[in-house]
């Protein structure tokens, strides 16, 4: 697993902050697992999977616009 490493201002509470980290990673987790399954599941071609990914980071950039991240 990697690790990222953040500097966080002293009035933020680390505590609540590394919560909402840690499930973000699990969000994102489960998304690649699903993405992976579906890769297996529809055979999908390099090109219907670059579609796919192009599509997946609109959608995620919108996703994380919506939430401030």
């Amino acid at each position: 697993m990697s690790e990222i490493i953040i500097q966080v201002p002293k009035e933020i509470p680390v505590s609540s902050l590394k919560r909402k980290i840690d499930e973000l990673v699990r969000e994102e987790e489960i998304r690649w697992v699903l993405f992976e399954k579906c890769i297996e599941e529809l055979s999908l071609s390099e090109k219907d999977l670059e579609e796919l990914e192009i599509a997946r980071e609109e959608v995620w950039k919108e996703t994380k616009k919506k939430y401030g991240l």
